[in-house]
């Protein structure tokens, strides 16, 4: 029956390319040595056909989708999941094979880098349930949505992802977004930032950079947010504060294992529903993928993502 097969969703141009290389060498000759599972695999060719692809698979009966590329394919085909209305979400499992350059959510959520490792927990029906978030922004003008299982990056963070994104086809996420990181730090103009989590008006200054965390790791493995919990309930909220490139540069060690946030001009906060207001155009990038401007506001779903782990 189709709902005991997975369907793969390939997308051949992750890692500027090398994905599909990567699904015919190596993840494609261990499904088929498998008798243990029972599988499809589609292509997307173009952006946002993870969203289209995954939305069809569960119209035909498939219950468990496993993304093969990086966090952006994944995002697609999660916020099918959580936008279609066939089966509850929860009915449907998803999980990822990981071969583009930024997979920082399975870091936090356990799901191994080894390919054959990966195969093998595709077997073993072993399931979480984890928070997803929801975002409002404005792009051309008009309100829109977007579910996501990571981290929310605004300001200097999200410029930071969308020079990399330009570059990605030429450098690995890590080391792309440590150059754009470097080098946006001194053309980037902190905006004064009004913030309202759970109600109540936690920040009102000029901010640097802004995260919002379900998981813990983002950019090629830095950790904005490291204290969260991908099942609590609440985001955890990352503000820096206006600070000089020195120090920025003097605590880059720092962002990869999180000891940043005890510097005190970083501001930590956690709350089910935060508002972003800001003086001027505040930008936005989720999961990796950069989208619109401020205002926004986020909500948290607990524990609505079925999600494959080992």
């Amino acid at each position: 029956m189709i709902e005991d097969k997975i369907l793969f969703i390939v997308n051949p141009k992750a890692c500027g390319g090398r994905s599909l290389k990567i699904w015919e060498k190596k993840i494609y000759p261990l499904l088929t040595k498998s008798n243990d599972l029972k599988f499809d695999y589609v292509f997307t060719e173009k952006p946002f056909d993870g969203f289209r692809l995954a939305m069809k698979g569960i119209e035909k009966g498939y219950r468990k989708l496993v993304s093969v590329g990086g966090d952006g394919t994944l995002n697609e085909i999660v916020n099918a999941i959580l936008i279609q209305n066939f089966v509850e979400p929860t009915e449907i499992a998803v999980g990822s094979i990981g071969t583009g350059r930024g997979n920082d959510w399975r870091k936090t959520i356990g799901i191994p880098e080894d390919y054959n490792e990966s195969v093998n927990i595709l077997k073993n029906e072993k399931y979480i349930l984890q928070d997803v978030g929801k975002v409002r922004y404005i792009q051309n003008k008009k309100e829109k949505e977007r579910f996501f299982i990571n981290i929310a990056g605004m300001g200097f963070d999200a410029e930071v992802t969308y020079k990399a994104n330009r570059k990605k086809e030429r450098l690995a996420t890590s080391l792309s977004y440590s150059i754009n990181l470097v080098k946006t730090l001194f053309s980037y103009e902190p905006t004064i930032v009004n913030i309202i989590a759970d109600g109540h008006i936690v920040y009102n200054n000029k901010a640097l950079t802004l995260n919002i965390g379900i998981c813990r790791y983002s950019g090629g493995g830095m950790m904005f947010t490291p204290n969260a919990i991908y099942n609590d309930g609440l985001f955890n909220l990352t503000v820096v504060d206006d600070i000089s490139i020195l120090k920025i540069l003097a605590n880059l060690r720092g962002l990869y294992n999180g000891s940043f946030i005890k510097n005190p001009s970083v501001k930590t906060f956690r709350a089910k529903t935060i508002d972003v207001y800001s003086q001027e155009k505040l930008y936005l990038e989720v999961d990796g993928e950069s989208l619109g401007h401020s205002p926004f506001h986020f909500e948290i779903l607990p524990q609505t993502l079925k999600v494959i782990v080992g």
